[in-house]
């Protein structure tokens, strides 16, 4: 370990005598000399670049640890600069990463609209404000989110109801689009999605960032900052705060603004992890707020009224520019706490436990009578609690490791009194055990890994509906998920993955149990309480090659789900109420199937300019009746020209202009008679995005434009649940500042 640190260190080269036997210390600082003698007394020699060497004698009684503490040497190297991370997530399913460019094109949007850069990935909206990332065709409770280590657990059952995580707060964005239902649980059925905040820093003095950014449509700002240090009387003590607002007001079409769509949003954070020897404890505290408009021409007050503008297709109104968020609206507090220690053993192995806790407290409002629009029309508070605990072995017996862990979950949900309106949803409790092991076999030209896993969840739910009768009662739900899969190198060039995962996802409240209005979503939902469990089958190819100019990364999928619940729009019915009239939506099962490529390419045409290349299709079918399910992502075709400006000088550096043109192709498999309206027509959408960084004395300043929409056009996105109304987002001119000191 370092002397001054306490830290490990790792690549240092030790040497016994006699013998003369060498290797180098792990990742983690250990060694290990092995059949060596009783009674004979060995010399140890500790070498490293930076540090004086180490010379230690052991008279050899019985096995021995020895912790050698090395002291700075005379050597000066010059400061390095580290301007990415990367956290490895050990699975043989491909893992894609937003890189940082793209993240920073669309910093101040959501965490959606960042994923979206990846192919496969598109989004499922309520209008222009509220977006959640689409995996492969499976979204909500289909995918799993990791906000910092902690899976995150909100009432995102809702089309409208966004994950509520503060993008500023991560520096690492990764996908991974397979049935991960062993590793992470249940729910996993249609992929997961990770983000990670940068490493706390061991360097005691204060450094951070500042984030400010503008957009023309919505006239919209956002003001980041982050500030992180170690403590320098305390080694291995660091700790970290930052804080997010944003403003913006209402949208606006090529031709019209979106009424109600303005949005506020402040966020805050602060971790705080000590390392000492073999451990690190972390803790970690965020919270999230929002308060955002619902566009108010979906809300509308007869059948007559509704008909006529799902077949005008835009408002009959007209909207001034605004910053007022009136109803109906929706306001969102999400909290959220971690502690975790991870411990390494001598042997090599190491271990994981992990406490989590979230509040998430939804609001929604409606407009009202009789002077009760202060009152939400839905008000719900979600407890969850989590308990992870792993162990992972050191390599034994020609490379295998194997991983066993468990992860229990608690999650209270309760409807607040005094809503003076009829619960969407009921009260439930739910609880959820799991065990699983993870088996791996690691080679220098290929890996192997296979596991399996066992779930058990009970949900006890309880609810009066509009009518006063008591409805809900208890449900269990128990299943085995499994996974096997393996990475092929043959050389340098080419990489072959091949997975294949069985996850489940037992059916949410709202499927089971809604029948009522949600307002956010402008929807009437009904629900069937005899829903059974989804059992997704996974299969997943993903050969990659990376050869002097070019980098292809090819995902090849299919999967089939055993009892896929989706809602299904129900033409010509209309719920009209004292609120207005509202599209009728029904929760079904089904069997169904999901076929699909994602390719993403990358060419260097000549020095400086390259090509980039994002497509995907899916095929997604109800194999029951033999029909098309709604809903699904149409196919789309994302490319830029990227030039990287040849101006380098101690002022300016990594100066480029990106030339973005996004085609999605109308969606054609669709079941005509089942829908509201008929699936918009194809688009074509086109960007441009610059940006240099500049030194500020010895801090770097990055300045960056957007122009999304160059050409404003007036179109109309399939997966956007308020399409019948209205078109999407206008030009947007953003500029961006970032200064990190």
């Amino acid at each position: 370990m370092d002397s001054d640190t306490q830290l490990p260190l790792s690549g240092v080269t030790l040497t016994i005598n006699p013998g003369a036997t060498q290797l180098l210390s792990d990742g983690h600082g250990y060694f290990r000399f092995s059949q060596l003698c009783k009674g004979v007394r060995y010399t140890v020699t500790a070498t490293s670049v930076g540090f004086d060497s180490l010379v230690t004698e052991v008279l050899l009684k019985n096995d021995e640890t020895l912790t050698l503490a090395l002291h700075h040497g005379h050597i000066r190297l010059h400061d390095v600069n580290v301007i990415g991370h990367q956290q490895p997530v050990v699975t043989a399913n491909a893992v894609r990463t937003v890189s940082r460019e793209q993240v920073a094109q669309v910093q101040g949007k959501t965490l959606a609209d960042i994923f979206s850069n990846l192919p496969g990935v598109s989004m499922l909206q309520t209008g222009t404000t509220i977006a959640k990332p689409v995996i492969n065709g499976m979204h909500s409770n289909r995918i799993l989110i990791l906000n910092n280590g902690i899976r995150q657990e909100g009432q995102q059952w809702g089309s409208e109801h966004a994950p509520e995580i503060d993008p500023f707060v991560a520096k690492d964005f990764k996908l991974i689009k397979g049935a991960e239902g062993v590793r992470y649980g249940a729910d996993a059925i249609g992929g997961v999605i990770i983000t990670s905040p940068a490493p706390l820093p061991i360097d005691p003095h204060v450094s951070g960032e500042l984030n400010t950014i503008y957009q023309t449509n919505g006239q919209g700002g956002v003001l980041s900052g982050m500030l992180q240090s170690g403590v320098k009387g305390i080694p291995g003590l660091s700790w970290r705060v930052q804080g997010t607002a944003k403003r913006s007001g209402n949208v606006r079409t090529a031709d019209y603004y979106l009424g109600n769509t303005g949005l506020a949003e402040y966020n805050g954070s602060a971790a705080v992890r000590y390392s000492h020897t073999r451990s690190v404890f972390d803790a970690y505290y965020s919270r999230f707020y929002t308060s955002l408009g619902i566009f108010t021409g979906a809300h509308v007050g007869t059948i007559d009224d509704i008909q006529a503008r799902v077949e005008a297709g835009k408002p009959f109104e007209t909207y001034p520019f605004s910053y007022a968020i009136a109803a109906p609206r929706q306001r969102v507090v999400h909290d959220l706490g971690k502690l975790k220690w991870h411990r390494d053993y001598t042997n090599g192995g190491s271990s994981d436990i992990q406490y989590g806790i979230q509040r998430n407290h939804r609001q929604e409002y409606d407009i009202r009578r009789g002077g009760r629009g202060a009152l939400p029309m839905l008000d719900m508070v979600l407890t969850t609690q989590t308990l992870d605990a792993n162990y992972q072995t050191p390599l034994y017996d020609n490379n295998w490791r194997t991983q066993v862990g468990t992860n229990l979950t608690m999650q209270v949900n309760n409807n607040v009194p005094g809503t003076l309106n009829t619960p969407l949803i009921p009260n439930y409790d739910s609880f959820t055990g799991g065990l699983f092991a993870i088996q791996r076999l690691i080679r220098e030209a290929y890996e192997w890994e296979m596991g399996i896993r066992y779930d058990f969840k009970t949900f006890d739910a309880a609810g009066f509906d509009k009518y006063q009768h008591l409805y809900g009662g208890q449900r269990d739900f128990h299943n085995v998920s499994g996974s096997f899969g393996g990475v092929w190198r043959p050389d340098k060039t080419w990489q072959l993955r091949s997975n294949i995962g069985l996850a489940w996802r037992a059916p949410s409240a709202n499927e089971l149990y809604s029948n009522g209005l949600h307002h956010g979503a402008a929807l009437y939902e009904i629900g069937d309480a005899g829903l059974g469990s989804e059992h997704g089958y996974k299969w997943v190819v993903s050969p990659s090659y990376t050869r002097d100019r070019v980098t292809i990364d090819l995902d090849l999928y299919a999967q089939y789900i055993q009892d896929y619940i989706y809602a299904q729009p129900s033409p010509g019915e209309f719920l009209q109420t004292i609120r207005g009239t509202f599209p009728v939506f029904r929760y079904k099962q089904t069997d169904a199937t999901f076929f699909g490529a994602d390719l993403s390419l990358q060419y260097r045409l000549i020095d400086g300019l390259d090509y980039h290349l994002n497509a995907s299709v899916i095929r997604a079918r109800d194999v029951t009746n033999d029909v098309y399910l709604p809903y699904i992502p149409s196919d789309r075709f994302d490319h830029r020209l990227r030039w990287q400006l040849p101006i380098e000088s101690k002022v300016t550096s990594n100066t480029y202009v990106s030339f973005a043109h996004q085609w999605v192709l109308e969606q054609n498999r669709y079941e005509p008679g089942t829908d509201y309206a008929p699936p918009p027509p194809a688009y074509h959408v086109f960007s441009l995005y610059a940006g240099s960084q500049f030194a500020l004395g010895s801090h770097p300043l990055e300045a960056g434009i957007s122009v999304n929409n160059l050409f404003n056009t007036l179109y109309k996105e399939y997966m956007n649940r308020f399409r019948y109304y209205s078109h999407g987002l206008g030009r947007e001119i953003g500029i961006r500042l970032s200064y990190s000191f």
